[in-house]
């Protein structure tokens, strides 16, 4: 399950770099479109997952994330996928509804990991966002993205300190491919 902190369009493409990263590992990834809260997520997650052959599960009609995320882990067991991502709602400021969907999914899921991902520009703000997710998700570990610009990474270390979490991997740029392993 991803997690996000969003503060403007861009990290939705987030999910669709480890599921490339994934598929060229001879796994067979499912990316799931349960961000019901921006109707323009589900297009930019379809739209990734033909650019990159990789299928996506979405139902435009269901007001209900957690409904979409049991349908996509049915649907994932009949075309044997081997790990389902799921594209949940974030944004910067956290709200309770949006944090009560996310506790819901991971209850019905029960999803390996857990990870957030925070844009690296948003220095503090990030810290906090991280700190409030692990407090209601358990995280397992951060993806800072938007290293490749001005941002030093600063909340990397801070993001580290106050959720345990590791940071697992970095986006360095906007493509697929622009992904890394955190040192």
């Amino acid at each position: 399950a991803l997690a996000k902190s969003r503060t403007w369009r861009g990290l939705t493409t987030t999910t669709g770099k480890p599921a490339k990263r994934l598929l060229a590992e001879r796994h067979k990834p499912l990316m799931v479109a349960a961000d019901i809260k921006r109707p323009a997520a589900i297009d930019q997650l379809e739209t990734l997952g033909k650019q990159l052959g990789i299928p996506v599960f979405s139902d435009r009609k269901s007001p209900d994330a957690v409904d979409i995320c049991r349908r996509a882990c049915a649907h994932a067991m009949e075309m044997m996928a081997d790990i389902v991502i799921l594209d949940t709602a974030g944004r910067l400021h956290i709200d309770e509804e949006m944090m009560s969907e996310l506790e819901q999914v991971a209850a019905f899921v029960s999803p390996h990991e857990i990870l957030l991902v925070v844009d690296s520009m948003t220095g503090q703000d990030a810290v906090r966002v991280a700190e409030d997710f692990n407090k209601r998700l358990d995280l397992t570990g951060v993806i800072l993205t938007k290293l490749d610009g001005d941002a030093r990474g600063g909340a990397a270390l801070s993001v580290k300190q106050v959720t345990g979490a590791p940071i697992v991997f970095c986006g360095v740029g906007e493509t697929a491919d622009k992904f890394e392993q955190f040192r």
